[in-house]
């Protein structure tokens, strides 16, 4: 072998050395993020976890090997950076055949999937998770399926799930699920009482409970005495919308309409308890009927024009305190005890039968 030939090879030998120490380096680098980004979730800390979740992301962004991508993708959708870890997540699946990694990266997806409300899709990707014999992954796991079920506002189906769970916070979002359910089956004020003082006793004394503060502020809210019939509407809505509690929507609707029978929203209570009481209709229909025949609502509700709907509907808005004009039930959000929202400002019914 000649002088130079041999110059080469001992060039590439030490580029192929450089490079393998090169990724061994990254990758224990990033291993090491993703190890402290694990200990800082065990410990209640999100942000500092997030952080050193970006850190492993970052390392492993010139590899291909598998384990490189499937770090990556996990650095990427635990830091928040879903965007970016959406093509990756599919390339990484398509390429891993190892089972234990492509349950890293089904979790990874299913966290991406609930950041974007995609629950469908979450819950297909955890699947896999969900039967994996490792300890840790079924675990996290089942805390996402409880979450995803959360989202669907199946209560009970989430306590199952987050009392399956290891992960921090699993044992107090389970105990808040199962006064959710409570809610989304109460039937008047009075069964929210005993709800709301056991929320109160959960947040001083459970860790992971922090959920029960919205949901608290939203009973107080729907308990209170309304003195206006704006304001009883109001809470009306907030038990339909935002407490997903329709039995006890439909009731406060009612106690709306007989508390101030003469206002001009009268009718439109009755008319949003029948989206929620359909057992009602009927008698519904013929109070409806026989009592506010010329209200621009119920004329709406029979889909004749009426050019004082728009001016009635203002006027609510502004007592309300909420934009007015038309709005969809898709602007309801998603997420469980969200904040107040206001319900349709007319009616969306089907004209009666």
């Amino acid at each position: 072998m000649t002088r130079r030939l041999r110059w080469i090879a001992l060039t590439q030998l030490v580029g192929f050395l450089a490079s393998g120490c090169s990724y061994y380096n990254a990758m224990w680098g990033a291993k090491r993020h993703a190890n402290d980004a694990r200990h800082l979730e065990q410990h209640g800390q999100p942000s500092d976890a997030r952080a050193q979740w970006a850190q492993a992301a970052a390392k492993t962004k010139t590899w291909r090997t598998e384990d490189a991508l499937v770090l990556r993708t996990e650095g990427l959708a635990y830091s928040g950076a879903c965007r970016d870890a959406a093509d990756l997540v599919a390339r990484t699946r398509a390429s891993v055949q190892d089972a234990a990694r492509r349950e890293r990266v089904d979790l990874a997806d299913a966290e991406c999937a609930l950041a974007g409300g995609d629950v469908a899709h979450a819950e297909a990707a955890l699947a896999a998770p969900l039967a994996s014999k490792n300890a840790d992954r079924r675990s996290r796991a089942e805390f996402m399926a409880g979450r995803a079920a959360a989202l669907r506002l199946d209560y009970d189906r989430a306590t199952r799930h987050f009392k399956r769970s290891r992960e921090p916070g699993a044992p107090g979002r389970a105990l808040v699920s199962e006064q959710q359910l409570r809610v989304a089956r109460a039937t008047q004020r009075a069964d929210l009482t005993p709800i709301a003082s056991e929320l109160t006793r959960l947040l001083r004394t459970v860790s992971g409970t922090e959920e029960a503060r919205s949901v608290l502020d939203l009973l107080t809210a729907v308990m209170a005495v309304a003195e206006r019939p704006g304001a009883r509407f109001r809470a009306a809505e907030i038990a339909r919308d935002s407490l997903h509690a329709p039995a006890l929507a439909g009731q406060l609707f009612l106690d709306a309409a007989a508390a101030d029978s003469a206002s001009l929203y009268a009718p439109k209570a009755l008319i949003a308890a029948l989206a929620v009481l359909p057992e009602r209709r009927d008698s519904l229909v013929a109070l409806l009927d026989a009592r506010y025949a010329g209200s621009p609502y119920t004329r709406a509700f029979h889909g004749q024009p009426s050019v004082a709907y728009a001016t009635a509907e203002e006027s609510l808005a502004r007592e309300l305190g909420v934009q007015g004009g038309s709005t969809s039930s898709a602007g309801v959000s998603a997420v469980p005890f969200a904040a107040p929202v206001p319900g349709p400002r007319g009616p969306r019914f089907d004209p009666p039968r």
